[in-house]
């Protein structure tokens, strides 16, 4: 072999490794945009949901709502004065969690509930959020917030 055919040979290998390349990148960047396109961006890329803030709990829990809580059902009216019990002021954003069974379930509707635990966390989801923004939102809460909210629950009838 000689030198001049090794040169070229490098320089073709050269040239299909970037062609190579640039087609891995391209075929990537493809399947990601269809991927957006039928199943919407992963939830890191998602836009904030301004429905699934704490000072949002409250206003919903204010306007009313059902309470599930060891399975019983109760309804809570409107002004009730509960959603002060939630000391949304002392929540704070955390990251996601494994979900287990939930001591407290308040729904707004029938995809907008906040999933509250005794041990201090709080999962708050909006179903209708649509593909582009985030569809929960994980807290940590103070740890007497559920003891509170049941406590007045037990004066709602079931």
């Amino acid at each position: 072999m000689t030198e001049a055919y090794a040169r070229k040979l490098k320089r073709w290998n050269l040239i299909a490794l970037t062609g190579t390349l640039l087609f891995l990148v391209l075929l990537t960047a493809g399947a990601f945009w269809l991927w957006c396109r039928v199943f919407g961006p992963p939830e890191a890329l998602r836009e904030n949901n301004p429905l699934l803030t704490p000072q949002a709990a409250a206003e919903q829990l204010d306007l009313g709502a059902t309470a599930l809580w060891d399975t019983a059902s109760y309804t809570i009216t409107e002004d009730s004065g509960l959603d002060t019990l939630l000391h949304t002021d002392q929540w704070t954003a955390t990251s996601p969690f494994q979900d287990d069974e939930a001591n407290l379930v308040l729904r707004f509707g029938e995809l907008y509930q906040l999933s509250l635990w005794s041990d201090g966390r709080a999962d708050f989801y909006f179903g209708y959020s649509g593909r582009t923004m985030k569809s929960h939102a994980y807290y940590a809460i103070p740890n007497d917030v559920v003891g509170e909210l049941t406590s007045s629950l037990s004066s709602y009838s079931v």
